[in-house]
C-alpha cells in the first residue's frame, strides 16, 4: 500500500507555541504562555516575554488555547467508511442495530478497507486534536493481521493507540479462537512499543459463550488488560443474570478476567454487586454519551460510576463536542467534575498503559494541542471548561503535536497527502459498501 508523502513541513525538532493560554486543565494556567519543544520532549512552559525567541522557529497562536493532547477512550475506526449506510432491516431495538447495521459491515470488511478506514479516521483526529485513541476492532472475515495493519495506518498518521480485537462467538467457537490469538499476538509483539499497546478485545458478554471465557481465562496473561462494552443495553444485563450471575461485571470477574486496568465501555445497564465490584477493582469506565443517545440505550450513572473518562464510539473524534454532550445530556455536572473527567483522569487512564506519558509538563513528552479558538472574554483556570462547552464547542484544532512533531497545522496534515487518502478512502467505502448489500 503505497501513499503519497507530502514533503515535511515542520522537521524543526526544536520549536515554540507561544503568545497562547497555556494550561493543564489543573493547576497550570497561563495567560500569555509558550511551550518550548526540543527532540520530542516539552523543555521549558513559562510566559510569551520570557521565551528566547530568537533562538527557535516561534508558532504564534494568537491568544488560542495551548492544551494537552486529547484522549478517545473507545472508539471503532472501521466505522468511519460507513457513513450513510443503510440498515438491512429493522433498527428499532439495541439488537436489531447490531444485527441489520454494524454485524453486517463487520462481515463485509477486509484488508484495504481497514487500512483506509483507519488512515482517514487518524487523519479526523489529528483535525480535533486527539493525539491519544483506545480502538476497538471487528472484521469478521479479515482477522489474522487485523490489527497489524490498524497499527501500520496509525504509525503512518503518527497517532498513538490502545488496539485490540473483538472477540465473538456470533462467527463460531472456532472463529472466537482466532480472535484470541490475534489479540494475544498483536499484544505480545508491542509489549516494548512506545505508541502502539495492545489489549485484549471483547464484543459484550451475550455475544461470548461460556467455553470462549473459559479459553481466554487460561490464555489470557495476567498484566494484558481486557476492553469490552459492558451493560450496553438491558439485552447484557439481562442474558447475564439469565445464565446466573448478577450482571455482566460479576460475569466477567468470575473468570478472572477483570483488574484495574480493563476498560469497561458504557456500563449503562448494571446490577448494585456489578458497581461494588467497579468499586472494589476500579477498571477504566468509559461514557460514550452521543452513542448512548443515538441507540437508545439510556445514560451511565455517574452518581454511582464516578472515576470515569469520554469515548465517542465513533460517533465522531471531537472529544470537546462529547464533553458537551455530556453535560448537556446530565443535569448538574459542577465545572471541577468536568474539569476531572477531561483533563485527571484522561492522564491517569493514559499512564496505565503509556508509561511516557506526563501531560503537559516539563520533561514530558510532547502532545499538545492547540484548539482553533481564541477567546474575547476573560478566562481563568476555573471558567476554562465553560470556554470549551460554550466557545470553542466543535472547533478543529489549529495544530496537533505528537511526540514533538507538528502532524496537523492550520487545517491540514503536515505530512500525508490528505487528498491521496481520501481519493483512495472513498473508492474502498464504494467496495465495501457494494459487499455490505451482499452479506
Amino acid at each position: 500500500m503505497v501513499l503519497i508523502f507530502k514533503e515535511k513541513m515542520y522537521r524543526n525538532s526544536s520549536f515554540i507555541i507561544g503568545n497562547g493560554i497555556v494550561s493543564d486543565g489543573l493547576d497550570l494556567f497561563i495567560e500569555n504562555g509558550a511551550v518550548l519543544v526540543e527532540d520530542g520532549l516539552i523543555k521549558n512552559i513559562t510566559t510569551s516575554d520570557k521565551i528566547q525567541k530568537e533562538r527557535y522557529l516561534f508558532h504564534d497562536v494568537g491568544g488560542k488555547f495551548i492544551l494537552p493532547g486529547f484522549l478517545n477512550a473507545h472508539s471503532h475506526f472501521y466505522s468511519y467508511l460507513t457513513t450513510g449506510f443503510p440498515s438491512t432491516g429493522k433498527t428499532s431495538t439495541f439488537r436489531e442495530i447490531l444485527e441489520n447495521y454494524w454485524w453486517p459491515i463487520d462481515q463485509a470488511l477486509d484488508r484495504d478497507s481497514v487500512y483506509y478506514s483507519t488512515l482517514a479516521a487518524g487523519i479526523e483526529c489529528l483535525r480535533k486534536g486527539v493525539t491519544m485513541i483506545f480502538d476497538h476492532h471487528s472484521s469478521m472475515n479479515y482477522v489474522r493481521g487485523s490489527l497489524d495493519t490498524i497499527a501500520e495506518a496509525c504509525n503512518i498518521i503518527g497517532i498513538k493507540a490502545l488496539l485490540c480485537f473483538e472477540i465473538s462467538d456470533r462467527m463460531g467457537k472456532e472463529e472466537a479462537k482466532n480472535h484470541i490469538d490475534e489479540n494475544l499476538c498483536f499484544c505480545k509483539n508491542h509489549l516494548t512499543s512506545e505508541n502502539i499497546k495492545g489489549c485484549i478485545g471483547l464484543h459484550a458478554n451475550f455475544t461470548l459463550s461460556e467455553e470462549t471465557l473459559l479459553i481466554l481465562k487460561d490464555k489470557k496473561p495476567k498484566n494484558i488488560p481486557i476492553h469490552i462494552h459492558c451493560g450496553e443495553d438491558l439485552y447484557d444485563l439481562n442474558f447475564c443474570i439469565e445464565n446466573g450471575y448478577k450482571g455482566p461485571v460479576d460475569r466477567l470477574n468470575s473468570f478472572q478476567l477483570l483488574s484495574d486496568k480493563s476498560i469497561l465501555a458504557h456500563c449503562v445497564h448494571l446490577s448494585d454487586h456489578d458497581i461494588r465490584l467497579i468499586d472494589k477493582i476500579e477498571p477504566v469506565i468509559v461514557s460514550n454519551p452521543e452513542s448512548n443517545a443515538n441507540n437508545r440505550v439510556g445514560k451511565m450513572n455517574r452518581k454511582k460510576l464516578k472515576n470515569y473518562v469520554l469515548g465517542t464510539d465513533a460517533m465522531s473524534y471531537d472529544m470537546v463536542s462529547s464533553l458537551r454532550s455530556h453535560f448537556l445530556l446530565e443535569s448538574g455536572i459542577p465545572s471541577t467534575e468536568l474539569q476531572s473527567i477531561f483533563f485527571k483522569r484522561k492522564y491517569t487512564t493514559q499512564k496505565k498503559y503509556f508509561n511516557n506519558v506526563k501531560g503537559l509538563e516539563v520533561g514530558g513528552k510532547a502532545d499538545i494541542t492547540v484548539l482553533n479558538y481564541s477567546p474575547l472574554s476573560p478566562v481563568d483556570k476555573d471558567n476554562l471548561i465553560y470556554h470549551l462547552l460554550y466557545g470553542a464547542k466543535s472547533s478543529d484544532a489549529y495544530m496537533t503535536v505528537i511526540d514533538g512533531k507538528i502532524l496537523f497545522h492550520d487545517g491540514k496534515c503536515t505530512s500525508v497527502d490528505e487528498e491521496e487518502i481520501y481519493k483512495k478512502t472513498k473508492f474502498n467505502s464504494l467496495n465495501l459498501y457494494k459487499r455490505y448489500k451482499n452479506v
